[in-house]
C-alpha cells in the first residue's frame, strides 16, 4: 500500500508541477511531457490525451517484448500522470506567478518536478511508458546506454527553439539537466561517504590518526605493484563526507609523498565488519 501512495503522490507533483510552472509560461521540460506541449502548441492537442495516448502506444509495444512484469512498472504512471495533468489544467488560473522571473519559475519547477520523479523511481517504479521504448533498445545490450533519451532530449530542445524561441530551448535544457540530474541520483543515491584507499611509509601513524584522532575503522590489503612488482599495503577507509579534508589534510602532513585514491561510496553495509579476528 506504502508503494502505490508514494507512486500516486509522485504522479501528484509531476502532473500538478506540469501545469503550475511550465504549461502557462511555454517552458517545456523533458520526455513525453516535453512533446506533450510541443504537440500542443503546434497542433493543438491536449497534453494529457496526448501523453495518454503515447503511453499506451508504447505499453502495446513494450508487453511482447518486456513481458508483462517488466511492463507493469510503467502501467500506473502511465495512467495517473496523464490523469493529474487532465484534471489540473486549468490550476494555472488561480495559481499563476504574474512578476517573477522566468528564469526561476523554470529552476523551481524543474526541482519540483525532479523531486516527484524520485518519490516514484524510488519505489521501483518508471515516471513513463517511454522509458520502456529505452528498456526495449537496451534489451540484450551488455552495456546499456541512454542514448536513445538523449536524442529525444536533444530534439525536445531543437523543437523548443524551432517552434517557441531561442531563449525558450535554453530553459528547456536547464530543466531537462536538473530533472535528470536528480531522477540519476535517486537512481545511484547520493553520496554521502567517501572510500580512501592509501599507500604509505608511514602506516602506523596515519593507522594512528585514522583510530584515535578521527574514530574510524579500517582494512588493510596485500598489493603489488604493475610494473615494479614491489609489495606493499593498501589502507582502505570509509568515511564521513563532512571528514573527508580532514582525512586528506591529515595524510598530507603525516606523509606528503603518500598515494591517496578517494572515491564516491554511495552506500555501505556492515560497515563495522572484521576481516580475520583474533581471538
Amino acid at each position: 500500500m506504502r508503494r502505490y501512495l508514494s507512486i500516486l503522490l509522485g504522479s501528484l507533483i509531476i502532473g500538478l508541477s506540469y501545469n503550475i510552472f511550465f504549461v502557462p509560461y511555454n517552458l517545456v521540460p523533458s520526455g513525453l511531457l516535453g512533446l506533450g506541449s510541443l504537440f500542443n502548441q503546434a497542433y493543438f492537442i491536449t497534453p494529457a490525451i496526448f501523453i495518454a495516448c503515447a503511453n499506451l502506444i508504447f505499453l502495446i509495444i513494450a508487453l511482447p517484448v518486456l513481458g508483462q512484469e517488466h511492463t507493469e512498472r510503467y502501467l500506473l504512471t502511465s495512467l495517473l500522470i496523464p490523469l493529474v495533468i487532465f484534471a489540473s489544467q486549468n490550476i494555472y488560473k488561480v495559481i499563476y506567478f504574474k512578476n517573477m522571473e522566468l528564469i526561476i519559475i523554470a529552476v523551481a519547477g524543474a526541482i519540483i518536478c525532479g523531486y516527484g520523479y524520485s518519490i516514484i523511481y524510488k519505489e521501483g517504479a518508471s515516471v513513463s511508458g517511454f522509458e520502456a521504448i529505452q528498456d526495449i533498445f537496451n534489451k540484450g545490450r551488455k552495456n546499456p546506454n541512454r542514448y536513445l533519451s538523449n536524442i529525444i532530449e536533444l530534439t525536445i530542445v531543437v523543437l523548443t527553439a524551432i517552434i517557441f524561441n531561442l531563449e525558450l530551448s535554453i530553459y528547456s535544457l536547464i530543466i531537462i539537466t536538473i530533472v535528470t540530474y536528480m531522477t540519476t541520483k535517486t537512481k545511484i543515491g547520493i553520496s554521502s561517504n567517501k572510500s580512501f584507499f592509501i599507500i604509505t611509509s608511514k602506516e602506523k601513524e596515519i593507522k594512528d590518526y585514522l583510530l584515535n584522532d578521527l574514530k574510524y575503522d579500517f582494512t588493510e590489503f596485500n598489493v603489488k605493484g604493475g610494473f615494479t612488482n614491489r609489495k606493499s599495503k593498501i589502507i582502505m577507509s570509509v568515511i564521513d563526507t563532512k571528514d573527508y579534508y580532514k582525512l586528506k589534510e591529515g595524510i598530507a602532513i603525516i606523509d606528503p609523498s603518500a598515494f591517496i585514491s578517494i572515491i564516491d561510496n554511495y552506500e555501505s553495509i556492515n560497515k563495522n565488519v572484521t576481516i580475520n579476528a583474533k581471538n
